[in-house]
């Protein structure tokens, strides 16, 4: 699934959600490093945030702040356009 095609979340979401969310915002995350290495430097703070609170078990606090971290990679992906796809 990719991150442009996430499905809003009625009530909390659970730790497979937040894992699979997860992992794309990784995935493109790599994938943007080697396209513009400034963007990642300006996600990659929230990101390992969300990874902390997805290991602490914060599933609905990883969302949210995962839920930014998506919203930083569009707004780069509009001024970046090589950028990978979300």
């Amino acid at each position: 699934m990719s991150i442009g095609a996430w499905p809003g979340m009625p009530g909390e979401p659970n730790r497979h959600e937040v894992a699979a969310l997860l992992q794309c915002t990784h995935e493109w995350t790599r994938a943007a490093a080697k396209v513009a290495p400034s963007v990642v430097q300006q996600v990659a703070p929230a990101l390992t945030v969300a990874a902390q609170l997805y290991e602490a078990q914060v599933y609905p606090a990883a969302f949210s702040q995962l839920a930014g971290v998506v919203t930083t990679m569009q707004e780069a992906r509009r001024t970046y356009p090589a950028l990978p796809e979300l």
